[in-house]
């Protein structure tokens, strides 16, 4: 995540082309590999206990590394061991850009310091930014009162990272009392909380998700690749319902749903957060107890 969003500002500001910048983030491609790819080269882990690992991932919001060691697979140092491995995303930026002639390391840490201005961070801001850790980048840029979005908004964004596209971008979060779309999947949660959680997109971006998500080539959003969308917004609820129940909150999930044109209004607010999916723009939109009304 932080290749894309650090990328887009470089391209914005006119640091780099978008030729060049393309040539740093394959560079960079060449270094980082999957953290069960590098356990089974080490001896640490069979193919067919990796295998079992992306399984179990596919079904549960948690980490690689953290079903290995639940699994007992890997210990912890093991896991910490091979996560230094993959390499830092701000090193490995700074390495492919001064490689390839592209970049100094003066001229990398001086754009890093014009972005931190311009988003007013902090030191410590910079120090998440630059971790690449999705957890510790999501409060930069994602803002709510409501525990429950943040929380939601995590879910979804790591299940993006899983089965959509592994270098996600964000920009900032807004609320709104009413949020006009063009194309929505949306799903709502009832129980102990209400919940909407929804896919926007401009023409045929949901794409993105629906034909990744789906395996398939739709073309255009239609009928079959709203569904795809739809089913992958259930998937996210499922794993956010499922984590919930741990926690003795209790929601059952409504069919999902679609809408093409049309306006969400809430009687608090709707939270909107930015995403570059596979370089498309999409909205993630999510409401929390309070009531809704879509018109289309």
């Amino acid at each position: 995540m932080f290749n894309q969003i650090f990328g887009r500002f470089l391209l914005e500001q006119k640091l780099v082309s978008s030729e060049q910048l393309e040539a740093i983030q394959s560079e960079q491609k060449k270094s980082r590999v999957r953290l069960g790819l590098i356990a089974v080269s080490e001896e640490l882990l069979s193919q067919e206990q990796a295998d079992k690992i992306n399984r179990k991932q596919a079904r549960e919001d948690k980490r690689f590394g953290d079903i290995a060691v639940e699994m007992g697979f890997l210990t912890e140092s093991q896991v910490i061991r091979l996560l230094k491995q993959q390499g830092n995303p701000y090193l490995s930026f700074v390495q492919a850009a001064t490689e390839l002639g592209i970049m100094t390391i003066g001229q990398v840490e001086a754009a890093m310091d014009l972005y931190q201005q311009v988003n007013g961070f902090t030191n410590t801001d910079m120090e998440d930014f630059k971790s690449g850790d999705i957890d510790r980048m999501i409060p930069l840029y994602v803002r709510s009162s409501r525990p429950l979005a943040m929380g939601l908004v995590g879910v979804m964004l790591r299940t993006m990272v899983r089965l959509i596209d592994n270098n996600i971008s964000l920009d900032t979060s807004y609320e709104t009392g009413s949020f006009e779309f063009e194309n929505l999947a949306m799903q709502e949660v009832e129980g102990d909380h209400s919940i909407l959680l929804g896919l926007a997109g401009e023409g045929n971006n949901l794409l993105a998700v629906a034909e990744t998500f789906g395996n398939e080539e739709f073309g255009a959003m239609d009928l079959f690749a709203f569904d795809s969308v739809c089913e992958f917004v259930n998937c996210v609820n499922g794993l956010f319902a499922s984590e919930l129940s741990l926690r003795n909150v209790q929601v059952d999930m409504v069919p999902p749903t679609y809408y093409q044109g049309g306006c969400i209004t809430a009687k608090d607010e709707v939270l909107v957060v930015p995403v570059y999916v596979l370089n498309r723009k999409v909205r993630i939109v999510i409401a929390v107890d309070t009531e809704i009304k879509i018109e289309a």
